[in-house]
């Protein structure tokens, strides 16, 4: 796992603001789709942020839509 889903990188993360992220994910609380993997929810993709996240910069991912995709190897 390239990035740790620990309490520093869940206060870093933006999939909350993400306009993908969903009521469901809301509920779930599910975070950090880059470490953690791809979503449970049956989401709609509306566009992504995961460009401007400092957890994808500061690890170098070079992959985007971790929601849908999963986490980056």
């Amino acid at each position: 796992m390239k990035v740790e889903n620990n309490p520093g990188n869940q206060a870093k993360c933006v999939c909350p603001n993400c306009p993908s992220y969903d009521e469901c994910m809301e509920e779930k609380k599910e975070l950090l789709f880059c470490s953690v993997g791809a979503t449970a929810c049956s989401m709609e993709q509306k566009g992504c942020i995961c460009g401007s996240c400092p957890i994808k910069i500061e690890n170098g991912l070079s992959s985007g839509y971790y929601c849908v995709s999963g986490a980056e190897k």
